[in-house]
């Protein structure tokens, strides 16, 4: 799995910390990032050594900060969060009162802050009853009919992200028939169909890695010997490659 799909299926509990188990890797991964620390190893950190479970609560920490303030920086897409709300939790996080939120939003008056930390805890427990009805609901459904996980940093969310694992597969395999490495027969002008294979074709990006364009090039040359520009700007498009401005370096969004 990539790090959105341990993103998207982490608990609350593993939300919160920030990092995710997987027991058929025996590995820790990132919510961030998608670092790896295998369980077993030990890491260096500020000239001690911690086995990895410890570790990547130090990584967390120290690379990434609060996990608080990272879901808040989520777009409201994906937190379903208002500009005020997410600045009201943050305040209501740090004890600030009643009366100091309000200078620091201009949000009315006392009064209306307690109304929207009323209206967020019943928001709360809202997401609570439709979180477990979803996990009952995705429980019963083949794996195949299960929707194909949305990269995070995804620039907008809409029907074209509604496909599932069976339609992925389908699409990958009639656009490869000699198999995932490539080449694609051709690049379809349905939305839904370029963003699937758009999603396969940025896994051959390594994270963390930085990429002289020569070297995007002659990666998306294996997809499509003529149009790898072409790819190389829908991967920038839809957010699966970020760029320095100089296009210099390419490396891959998580």
């Amino acid at each position: 799995m990539d790090v959105s799909e341990y993103f998207y299926s982490a608990s609350l509990a593993d939300l919160k910390q920030g990092f995710v188990y997987d027991a058929a890797t025996e590995s820790y991964y990132c919510l961030v990032c998608g670092d790896k620390f295998e369980d077993g190893e030990v890491y260096p950190f500020e000239k001690r050594y911690f086995e990895a479970r410890k570790y990547i609560r130090y990584h967390v920490e120290h690379a990434h900060g609060s996990m608080l303030e990272y879901l808040l920086g989520l777009d409201k897409k994906a937190a379903g969060l208002t500009d005020l709300q997410k600045q009201l939790i943050s305040a209501f996080a740090l004890g600030m009162s009643d009366t100091d939120i309000v200078k620091l939003t201009g949000a009315g008056s006392a009064s209306t802050i307690r109304n929207h930390r009323f209206a967020l805890k019943e928001k709360a427990k809202q997401a609570k009853l439709f979180l477990a009805i979803m996990e009952m609901m995705d429980g019963a459904l083949p794996s195949g009919a299960r929707f194909v996980p949305i990269h995070r940093i995804a620039p907008q969310v809409d029907e074209r992200y509604a496909l599932t694992q069976d339609e992925y597969s389908a699409l990958l395999s009639k656009y490869m028939p000699q198999g995932p490495e490539g080449p694609l027969t051709g690049f379809p002008r349905k939305e839904k169909r370029k963003l699937a294979l758009l999603r396969h074709i940025a896994k051959s990006f390594k994270k963390g890695r930085k990429y002289k364009e020569r070297e995007v090039n002659e990666i998306l040359q294996r997809f499509m010997t003529d149009e790898y520009v072409t790819l190389r700007r829908y991967l920038i498009d839809y957010g699966f490659l970020n760029r320095e401005s100089d296009g210099s370096v390419y490396w891959l969004n998580v």
